[in-house]
């Protein structure tokens, strides 16, 4: 088999097993088990494949068809231009998500030194990505899962940061759990489904951590305590992204009214600047 015809296999597997973006899906899944980019790949499209490369590609499309997230079968996706690592345990860095990253980039671009909380970090797509693009800052990122807390240190390392804080804690302890410096700014992508929903979701997305998604019976409890327990802190401005039809109320639980819309219109990010933050 040639790589031109092992890539329309298994586009072809994907295609009638359901998946969406076949041809994406197809040409990640070659250059991820080939070690070949799509130029290389044109340009040998005629050359043939050996056997045990054709077959940890076909596993690849199992593993794709079964419902395993692409981004975990490849073990590394992009972010705001960066490589992160992820894998089962940890939240896929999301496109909507880098509207933090510009946030984040606007609240402490003015600061000398700024001070950088990501809440329920993750991967550390957020923290890792302002930490590399602000070397000034000091980042503080704090994820309670040991899985997901594995792949932020695996992330800080492969971008090289030096001025991130990694901390294994719960934000439910509040800021004052925490020997912290109050943050100019604070960001976070907690989790929002409500419990409830959990076993709603598209198949790929129940392949990540539930701990990443659960909400909480209405969806909101992580806005509550962070609302509660550190937007008093806040020097400069906050930002959280929220799930569809969440905005209008995390932004009254945050006493504010300004709401960021993502690139398909809908109300994803809830924004707290500095003079509203200490009236919480």
């Amino acid at each position: 088999m040639t790589y031109r015809e092992l890539q329309k296999c298994a586009e072809k597997i994907l295609r009638e097993n359901g998946v969406e973006d076949s041809g994406f899906d197809a040409l990640c899944l070659m250059e991820r088990f080939t070690g070949r980019d799509k130029t290389r790949l044109k340009l040998f499209e005629n050359s043939a494949v050996d056997g045990e490369t054709e077959r940890a590609v076909l596993r690849g499309v199992d593993r794709r068809i079964s419902g395993e997230p692409l981004q975990y079968i490849l073990g590394e996706w992009e972010f705001y231009g960066f490589p992160f690592k992820v894998g089962e345990g940890v939240l896929i860095p999301r496109p909507e998500t880098e509207l933090l990253v510009e946030l984040g980039l606007s609240f402490a671009g003015n600061i000398k030194a700024p001070v950088i909380f990501d809440l329920c970090s993750g991967s550390g797509c957020i923290g890792v990505s302002l930490a590399r693009l602000l070397p000034g800052a000091r980042v503080f990122c704090i994820e309670r899962s040991k899985a997901a807390f594995e792949y932020l240190k695996a992330n800080a390392e492969l971008n090289g940061i030096k001025n991130a804080t990694l901390i294994m804690g719960d934000i439910f302890e509040g800021f004052k759990g925490f020997d912290l410096p109050e943050p100019h700014v604070l960001l976070s992508n907690p989790p929002y489904i409500k419990s409830g929903e959990l076993k709603t979701l598209q198949k790929e997305v129940r392949h990540e951590p539930a701990e990443a998604l659960d909400g909480g019976e209405n969806g909101y409890i992580f806005y509550e305590r962070i609302a509660a327990d550190w937007l008093p802190f806040v020097k400069t401005a906050a930002a959280v992204e929220c799930g569809e039809g969440q905005a209008e109320t995390v932004a009254a639980m945050f006493n504010t009214t300004e709401i960021l819309k993502d690139f398909n219109g809908i109300q994803r990010v809830v924004i707290r600047r500095k003079s509203e933050c200490s009236e919480v």
